[in-house]
């Protein structure tokens, strides 16, 4: 007996999966402060859209627009702060329902393929440490993996993996529906699983190949992920050197945004992401494969296209991720649903009767777990502390932007003092990238003539200095701030 049994009805596991998922997904999420530098970036351009009143243009301030990812996790954290309030539960709430729905999506994915008990998968799936993790991190990751797991339930259900079945047109456009939103979410990498599919097909060497690119499935890509890129182009004539050279070339190819560049980078990113991020269940199918062993006992044989389609899922993308010379451990996150599924598929039969729901239990106390230990965590990214070391340094009533000078702004501070946060450098290039558009030069920052508090560097504070004597405002100490020296226009 698999941990239901196949005459429970899959709508009744199917809700089961959605309250489970909910559960791990809403547990302890406004717990945590907001943690720069991601947090803290999509929490202020979600404020500015609703200061501002522009959903179309992502701000870090008025005066910077920033086309580093596109709107969509923008705009969900926006509507979620209109609906419930600015608070760090309110942030997150988007990401805890792409978590729970992507669950739902997993369990459909294994019914449709008939290769694992689909509650055992989705079980999987939302007690795995790192789509747990993701879940309560303010990032576009979680509603990535949303999207593109869409696409492949579209995919799936169309029917082209059955070579017996007559396409369904509704899958294909399904499908790409589901990549058009992943593309409104992070761009390119949304159609990785896309490569995949057309490996799968190729390879059945049916006719369908020609089916996934119909005309009216195209057309639903092109409303839902290319319509906002086209009025950007339009409005901004450098956003399509933009998106094409720094967001999609240099990151592929360079190392310019520090993330893990180098042939071996990936070893040190990706390693322990899956190692630790597949808990506990990794452990699980590792014992379960040796007891097998000394048994004799068998796994149930898979479907060998299906295992075959789940191979070029996880294989293809993360070949793309390895290249890549941009990496950080949340990009492969969408690839831990083809693992669940794998790992599902091995366990099948073997996890049974009271030890299902032992083991269970126990993974899903151990993933709410961690959701709650997070908020005993207080790094020096904690944005939260280092607004209240800040007024307890500074009385921000007339200040206002908090400008950083010559280095990162923690932009999370935005989201606990209500002022805007910025950067200026005191020279051209002191940064580095910084977007599609440039940070201001200090002295021009200090010519529009607003109440600034600037942060300063504290060792690089006397060169600072030094280009400050050419800018038209004086300025004084005020205190200081770890690493940071304060200063603001004298009186």
């Amino acid at each position: 007996m698999t941990v239901i049994d196949r005459s429970f009805p899959s709508r009744h596991g199917l809700w089961l999966v959605l309250l489970l998922a909910l559960a791990v997904g809403l547990a302890f999420q406004g717990n945590r402060h907001l943690w720069d530098p991601d947090e803290g970036r999509y929490t202020d351009v979600a404020h500015e859209m609703l200061e501002l009143d522009d959903w179309l243009v992502p701000r870090l301030s008025a005066e910077r627009p920033h086309f580093t990812k596109p709107p969509i996790t923008y705009w969900a954290i926006a509507a979620s702060f209109s609906a419930f309030g600015k608070s760090e539960w309110a942030a997150r709430l988007p990401n805890a329902l792409a978590f729970a729905l992507t669950a739902m999506l997993v369990f459909g994915i294994a019914g449709r393929l008939r290769l694992v008990d689909p509650v055992l998968a989705a079980g999987i799936w939302m007690t795995m440490w790192a789509p747990v993790i993701a879940s309560n991190a303010v990032t576009s990751d979680t509603l990535l993996t949303l999207f593109e797991t869409l696409a492949v339930y579209g995919f799936v259900v169309s029917g082209i993996l059955d070579p017996d079945a007559t396409p369904r047109r509704w899958g294909m456009r399904l499908m790409w529906l589901g990549f058009g939103l992943a593309f409104m979410t992070k761009g390119p990498p949304g159609l990785l699983p896309l490569a995949a599919i057309v490996a799968f097909v190729a390879w059945r060497r049916r006719p369908h190949l020609k089916r996934l690119f119909d005309p009216a499935g195209l057309a639903v890509f092109a409303a839902t992920g290319l319509t906002w890129y086209l009025v950007l182009v339009w409005r901004f004539p450098g956003a399509l050197d933009y998106f094409l050279v720094e967001e999609t070339v240099s990151r592929i190819a360079t190392g310019q945004h520090h993330r893990n560049a180098g042939w071996f980078g990936w070893l040190a990113v990706y390693l322990p992401t899956f190692l630790i991020g597949t808990m506990p269940w990794l452990a699980i199918a590792a014992a379960t494969w040796w007891s097998r062993r000394r048994s004799g006992a068998r796994a149930a044989a898979l479907d060998p296209a299906a295992s075959r389609f789940l191979l070029l899922w996880f294989a293809l993308p993360l070949g793309v991720f390895v290249l890549s010379q941009s990496r950080l451990p949340f990009y492969v996150l969408p690839l831990f649903v083809p693992v669940s599924l794998a790992l599902a598929a091995s366990l099948g039969g073997s996890v049974i009767g009271r030890r299902a729901v032992i083991a269970f239990g126990l993974a899903i106390v151990a993933a709410v777990s961690l959701k709650g230990g997070g908020a005993l965590i207080h790094p020096g990214e904690d944005a939260d502390r280092l607004a209240v070391e800040l007024q307890g340094q500074v009385d921000l009533a007339a200040v206002e932007t908090i400008v950083f000078v010559d280095s990162p702004a923690r932009y999370g501070l935005k989201h606990y003092t209500g002022k805007t946060v910025d950067q200026a450098e005191s020279y051209r290039g002191a940064i580095g990238p910084g977007g599609y558009v440039q940070a201001e030069t200090l002295c021009h920052e200090l010519a529009s003539g607003k109440n600034h508090l600037l942060v300063v560097p504290t060792r690089e504070l006397g060169e600072i200095e030094d280009r400050l004597n050419e800018c038209p405002r004086d300025l004084e100490r005020v205190g200081t701030l770890r690493k940071w020296t304060l200063l603001r226009p004298a009186n």
